[in-house]
């Protein structure tokens, strides 16, 4: 029965990666409206600025988190896979807003990437006791 087994491998790899593609903009969403009428943020200037990647690094980590933890197998593996989606995603927003953002904005979106990937694999895969 290997032909169900390898198809209910393949339905929860694209399951994860629907989740954490969803999670960035969802959390991103509700981190901007918490930054404005929870926290009273205006738009604009360099504290919202900060905020916001703040929330785009919360938002990063939960879908890395969410594709580790719903991965049925290879887990390392899809933590590299959503690692190299968001590199190349993020290497093309700092390229085509290079000149709407401050370059500390972008470094930080870029620099973060592997932190978030790492975060979210290394608390989805569980603790191991000795």
């Amino acid at each position: 029965m290997p032909g169900p087994r390898r198809l209910l491998v393949f339905l929860r790899s694209l399951l994860a990666l629907v989740l954490a593609i969803a999670a960035i903009p969802a959390v991103n969403l509700a981190g901007s409206w918490l930054s404005s009428h929870v926290f009273g943020l205006g738009p604009g200037g360099t504290l919202r600025l900060a905020v916001d990647l703040s929330w785009m690094f919360v938002a990063g980590f939960a879908g890395a988190w969410l594709m580790v933890k719903t991965a049925a197998i290879a887990r390392a593996a899809h933590a590299w896979a959503l690692f190299a989606i968001y590199l190349v995603a993020a290497m093309y927003a700092a390229i085509t807003m290079r000149d709407d953002f401050p370059h500390w904005f972008t470094l930080g979106l870029l620099a973060s990437i592997p932190a978030q990937v790492w975060l979210g694999w290394w608390l989805a895969r569980g603790r191991s006791r000795p």
